[in-house]
């Protein structure tokens, strides 16, 4: 994995940091897990496997899952015991909440360290060379080469970046094609909302728009004409924000978090179709080879390589970037009104009336 696709940690509440890009996929398949919307959840039921792991000297716990082996040294209980269930839950959200997408091919592994300076370790161990961009990350972790790297920030942050994380870890285990660096941010984002169950205290409800983080930088940024054009959006990468001023950082990633509900539900629902196919050709392999048959190989190369470059939102909704612009600013208007604070707030979508 090249560490040039490291985002940097930023954010003021839940500081989310990414590497992504695809790894090779299997035609086998782990078997579906439980609903993501059931009322009630059995921790002991996702548990399958619950070992002795060592880091270092510190005595810590591998569970395993259907789908992840999660290797841990916290002993905070209400947190190693709902991180199995939150990550199954997690991998039921990715596959489901913007299409039918392909399971990964084998058991995914989380690393989640008690502290900082345990993690710290850890990312010298398995990003070698690579890690000292990796160590600049100021609050939360990574996912590279299908491996997420977390360790404990809080109650509630250590989840919203397991699910954002979660989402590139997906991604580089499942997709045969990379997805520009944009939309992978921004689905990384719109997979951060949840709350957990009334009924089931240890099951999370995902809730896209349940971001209150992301809602209130984007509201900042409106009143502050501080947003980016769209064409210039799907452009840049975070590295290249960060570079020119870290202070924007926060605003890429809402408006990227924006963009993800613009193409699901924005225009009546007009382009949610095209980003569903997106997603199955990037999983399945077929996105850049649509990118070479429409713009010709170096614009592949480009987006294989940079992850940027190509105007893949005009390629799959037939409106190029610039020309959905006024409908893009017309969206996240309003989705900053005044009165779409409580709606978000409850994980409501901002929109209806």
């Amino acid at each position: 994995m090249n560490p040039r696709w490291m985002l940097l940690a930023l954010l003021l509440a839940a500081s989310i940091a990414g590497c992504s890009g695809p790894g090779p996929a299997s035609p086998t398949s782990l078997p579906p897990v439980a609903n993501a919307e059931s009322a009630t959840v059995d921790p002991a039921a996702i548990v399958v496997a619950d070992e002795p792991w060592t880091f270092e000297s510190k005595e810590g716990r591998l569970l395993r899952t259907p789908s992840y082996k999660v290797y841990t040294t916290v002993t905070k209980p209400q947190l190693v015991d709902r991180i199995p269930v939150f990550l199954e839950r997690c991998l039921i959200h990715y596959t489901s909440a913007l299409g039918d997408l392909p399971s990964p091919p084998s058991p995914m592994e989380t690393y989640l360290l008690a502290n900082r300076p345990q993690w710290e370790r850890l990312t010298q161990r398995i990003m070698g060379a690579d890690a000292e961009v990796y160590l600049r990350i100021q609050r939360g972790g990574f996912a590279s080469g299908g491996k997420a790297v977390l360790y404990d920030i809080g109650p509630r942050d250590t989840f919203a970046i397991t699910a954002h994380e979660g989402w590139h870890q997906y991604t580089q285990r499942t997709f045969r094609s990379p997805l520009p660096v944009a939309l992978e941010e921004g689905i990384a984002t719109y997979m951060e909302g949840f709350r957990w169950s009334q009924q089931s205290a240890d099951a999370p409800r995902f809730l896209p728009w349940a971001n209150f983080e992301r809602f209130e930088q984007l509201r900042r940024d409106t009143a502050a004409g501080r947003l980016v054009p769209l064409a210039a959006l799907q452009q840049s990468t975070p590295q290249e924000i960060i570079a020119e001023n870290p202070d924007r950082a926060l605003t890429y990633y809402a408006q990227v978090w924006a963009l993800i509900h613009f193409l699901n539900e924005g225009d009546e629902g007009a382009y949610a179709p095209a980003l569903r196919s997106m997603l199955r050709d990037a999983a399945a392999g077929q996105l850049i080879p649509k990118v070479r048959a429409a713009h010709g190989g170096r614009a592949a190369s480009a987006l294989l390589t940079r992850r940027t470059g190509v105007d893949v939102i005009g390629l799959y909704t037939g409106h190029s970037a610039d020309s959905l612009e006024e409908s893009y600013r017309a969206f996240i208007d309003r989705i900053v009104r005044v009165g779409s604070r409580q709606r978000i707030a409850a994980g409501e979508s901002p929109l209806t009336p």
